[in-house]
């Protein structure tokens, strides 16, 4: 049984596949630069919200993260700054010393990855570091393994990224959602960002990544909730629906937990009136912290919105699970 994201990792096929000797490269280079980084890291207050982003697979996650990156007045970790995840703040003074202010987003991903070297990078390797993902453990035991973090060493590392930014910061974060309340009290200020797409088409659309990443659809794909246990041995249609059940159930339970400064976007709202998600988000963070987050780009009009009607018969079997779990294991 695989214990750790990389053991999954080295499975990779084709394009997916992770260069192990690039990968053992960056590796070495983050330790020698981490080393050097942090005796120079200052005691900054946290003077503006971090936006956290999370979903379930294929839900929309990373375009939502380049909506906001691309259209306001937020810093993010490009590409380029993100293979520094252990040294961010070389990575973001060498990014604005060779690209400036440039934003080059297109609003394309392939299954999460981006193009363009300036694009939004979901940072997995900073936070999988930071809070102990890299193991499954790190996941199913989630709040057993909270007090194994240095959560004063990422507050320290955040507090001084922002300051390199001076201004709010965005972040696709789905290692930090198993740590909501625990964000919340080390950082302060904080705004949460769930994002839904309909279960069917995001179960779809973990088939179709599983095939492509794996050539084999038992193998499994992305984030796991903490119910992985219980999943992983089932077929793999059962395993997908029960991968989105859990994690939407889960995400639907902790942001009724932060009304105040948490909001739930509709994959479809996302793609039909991005302007209307902007204006949620800025809005929430003028409430909560009295931050104003300006627009600086005009967002597109609209997005394409994408389901897989076609496949009905897939939709119809996901459904007939969707409702099985909900019956065995409960719904909202």
């Amino acid at each position: 049984m695989k214990k750790t994201l990389k053991e999954f990792n080295q499975e990779r096929t084709g394009q997916y596949a992770k260069d192990e000797g690039v990968e053992h490269f960056f590796l070495r280079m983050n330790r020698v630069l981490m080393e050097v980084e942090q005796k120079h890291y200052q005691d900054y207050e946290i003077e503006h919200p971090f936006i956290f982003i999370f979903g379930a697979p294929r839900s929309g996650t990373t375009l939502l993260s380049q909506l906001l990156a691309a259209c306001l007045d937020v810093g993010y970790i490009n590409n380029l700054m993100a293979r520094f995840w252990l040294a961010p703040i070389h990575g973001i003074k060498l990014s604005h010393q060779v690209y400036g202010n440039l934003r080059e987003i297109s609003f394309q991903s392939d299954y999460a990855r981006t193009s363009a070297v300036t694009d939004i990078h979901e940072f997995g390797y900073f936070w999988r570091f930071w809070l102990k993902k890299e193991e499954i453990r790190g996941v199913t035991h989630a709040r057993e393994i909270e007090s194994e973090i240095d959560w004063e060493g990422l507050r320290k590392t955040l507090a001084n990224m922002q300051h390199e930014f001076q201004k709010a910061m965005v972040f696709k974060n789905i290692f930090g959602s198993y740590h909501l309340h625990k964000l919340r009290e080390v950082l302060g200020k904080v705004i949460y960002l769930y994002i839904e797409r309909d279960p069917r088409d995001s179960a779809i659309s973990i088939l179709e990544a599983r095939k492509k990443y794996y050539r084999d659809p038992n193998t499994w794909w992305s984030y796991m909730p903490l119910e992985y246990e219980l999943l992983k041995d089932k077929d793999y249609m059962e395993q997908i629906a029960g991968q989105v059940f859990f994690l939407q159930k889960y995400y639907r339970e902790q942001i009724a937990s932060f009304p105040e400064i948490g909001i739930t976007i509709q994959y479809e709202t996302l793609c039909h009136s991005p302007r209307k998600v902007l204006e949620e988000v800025i809005e929430k963070t003028r409430k909560a912290y009295g931050e104003e987050i300006t627009v600086i780009h005009t967002p597109p009009r609209q997005f394409p919105f994408r389901t897989y009607n076609e496949r009905e018969e897939e939709k119809e079997k996901f459904g007939e699970l969707f409702d099985k779990f909900a019956q065995d294991y409960g719904n909202e």
